[in-house]
C-alpha cells in the first residue's frame, strides 16, 4: 500500500499467523525490538499484549497500545494561536504548512509568524509557504513583540501559526527561553519530532518538550523510516499524538493514528500504514 492512499487499517486483515498466549510474549518482544524500541516500553507492550487474552498479535498489542497511547488530532476552530517547538530537522515549517493549509480548507483567517532571526535564510521558507497558500506573514523579534501581535490577531478572530528555531529541548538554559513564549497568553504548544530519530532519544525530547509545556506532539517523515520504534515510543509518550506526517506534500495534509493502526504497522511493515487517514 502506498502512502498516498488514505487507508482505514482497522478493517485490514493481518498478516501474522496468531499465536499461542504463551508465545505472545517471545514473539512481540521479538517484532517490538526489531524497530528498536527502548526494552522497558517493549517489555511493558509484550506483557500487556499477552495479558490481554487475544490470540491475534495485531489486536492483542492494540489493546496494549491502546493503555498507553493518547491520541487528541488538533482543533483549529478552538485554537487561537499555535507554538510548534522542537530540535532542528523536526520538520516544524513543513508541519505548519499542513496546518494552515487545513485551517484554510475550514475557512479559518491564518496568519503566520516566524521568529527565527539569526539563521541564514531561517524565514525563508515559510515566507514561500505563506505565499503559496495565500496568507500573510510577520517576523517577531522578540516575546513582547510575539504577544502583541498573537493579542492583534487574537481580536481579529485570526488563527495565528508560530514557527520558530531549531533547539535542543533537553539543554535547560534553551528550554527555559523557550517556555517564556509558551506563557504567552492564548498559546497552544505543540512539540514536533521525527521518526528518524533514536527512541530513547525521542522518548527524552517529549519529556522535556512536556516542560516547555507543549500538550500534544506530531511526529514527521514516518514515510522514510522502516523500523517505527520512534513512533511507537512518542506514541507511549507523555504527550496526546496530534498527527504524523507521510508526506512531504503540503497537499498530502496530516495524518491521524490509531492503537489498531500503528499495531498493523508495526507487525506488517512494509505493507501496512500507521495512520487511520488524512485530516484533509
Amino acid at each position: 500500500m502506498s502512502y498516498g492512499e488514505i487507508h482505514a487499517l482497522g478493517a485490514t486483515d493481518s498478516k501474522v499467523a496468531p499465536v499461542s498466549r504463551t508465545g505472545m510474549r517471545a514473539e512481540l518482544l521479538k517484532l517490538l525490538r526489531g524497530h528498536r524500541l527502548p526494552e522497558a516500553v517493549a517489555h511493558d507492550l509484550a506483557k500487556t499484549a499477552e495479558q490481554s487474552g487475544l490470540s491475534d498479535l495485531s489486536l492483542a498489542l492494540a489493546c496494549a497500545l491502546d493503555r498507553r497511547m493518547k491520541t487528541a488530532p488538533l482543533d483549529v476552530a478552538a485554537t487561537s494561536a499555535l507554538l510548534l517547538v522542537g530540535p532542528h530537522g523536526a520538520g516544524k515549517t513543513a508541519v505548519i504548512a499542513k496546518i494552515a493549509a487545513h485551517a484554510r480548507l475550514t475557512c479559518r483567517s491564518v496568519r503566520l509568524i516566524g521568529t527565527d532571526t539569526t539563521g541564514a535564510g531561517a524565514n525563508a521558507r515559510l515566507a514561500g509557504f505563506a505565499q503559496h497558500l495565500g496568507v500573510p506573514m510577520t517576523i517577531s523579534e522578540s516575546a513582547e513583540a510575539l504577544a502583541k501581535t498573537i493579542g492583534a490577531y487574537a481580536k481579529q478572530g485570526a488563527f495565528a501559526v508560530i514557527d520558530t528555531p531549531g533547539f535542543d529541548p533537553c539543554h535547560d538554559k534553551l528550554r527555559s527561553a523557550f517556555a517564556a513564549l509558551a506563557k504567552i497568553e492564548g498559546v497552544t504548544v505543540l512539540g514536533v519530532v521525527s521518526a528518524c530519530g533514536d527512541a530513547e532519544e525521542i522518548v527524552e525530547t517529549i519529556e522535556a518538550l512536556a516542560k516547555i509545556g507543549a500538550t500534544h506532539v506530531v511526529v514527521t517523515c514516518v514515510d522514510v523510516v522502516r523500523r517505527l520504534g520512534a513512533l511507537a515510543a512518542a506514541a507511549t509518550g507523555p504527550l496526546s499524538v496530534a498527527h504524523i506526517t507521510c508526506s512531504p506534500y503540503v497537499a498530502a495534509g496530516l495524518e491521524v493514528v490509531s492503537p489498531l493502526s500503528l499495531a498493523h504497522a508495526l507487525l506488517n511493515r512494509g505493507e501496512a500504514s500507521p495512520y487511520d487517514g488524512s485530516i484533509q
